[in-house]
């Protein structure tokens, strides 16, 4: 018997029009948000990304934007529907501004969902990737992940795994829930079988 996989992995779609986003902006230490450093009460006020200048005709919104961080961006919607649902546990939400190719601040609000507390649950054994030279724990690159369920609290709802902190993970009925909600700019994969990961 088929068992649904209980977590997926989260990619960011682009709609047609919708704005990437570039690095982020005034914040010092920005390689923090991938080295699961809380940053309650030192976020700066100021973060903001800047929309890709490499795509100027794209100015739409969306509940979720692309950047070249990798980071979880939502819109004020999103991280409002994330916090009612309770589905924040280990996870830290910061504002930021979206700046227009323009140099105006857009008006929606926008929300960095920071994953902290990363578990250790990569199951190394059926794994395939490359681990890194400077931090030998962590894989570099990947071709197919696998997690040890049973290493996973239920409580972890969205986050990364301590192994692989390139890609954002999530729960297999939080990621439904999500869907329902018509969210945009937001989709989810089987682990099985994903062939996006980028081998570093």
């Amino acid at each position: 018997m088929t068992t649904t996989p209980k977590y997926k992995i989260i990619q960011i779609v682009t709609p047609k029009g919708v704005c990437c986003l570039g690095n982020i902006q005034n914040v010092k230490n920005w390689a923090y948000l991938h080295r699961n450093v809380p940053l309650a009460g030192k976020f700066p006020e100021d973060a903001s990304f800047q929309m890709d200048d490499d795509f100027p005709a794209n100015i739409k919104l969306a509940d979720a934007l692309a950047n070249l961080h990798a980071l979880l961006v939502v819109s004020e919607r999103f991280a409002e529907f994330l916090k009612t649902e309770k589905l924040l546990a280990h996870n830290e939400v910061h504002p930021v501004s979206i700046v227009n190719h323009k140099g105006r601040r857009e008006n929606a609000k926008y929300f960095i969902i920071h994953q902290i507390d990363d578990p250790r649950c990569v199951d190394e054994a059926n794994t395939v990737g490359r681990k890194s030279r400077l931090e030998p724990d962590e894989y570099s690159g990947m071709k197919k992940l696998v997690l040890d369920e049973k290493k996973l609290p239920p409580d972890y709802t969205i986050f990364r795994a301590a192994e692989y902190k390139s890609r954002a993970l999530i729960r297999s009925d939080v990621a439904d829930k999500i869907e329902k909600a018509g969210f945009t700019g937001i989709a989810f994969f089987d682990l099985e079988g994903y062939k996006k990961f980028l081998m570093g």
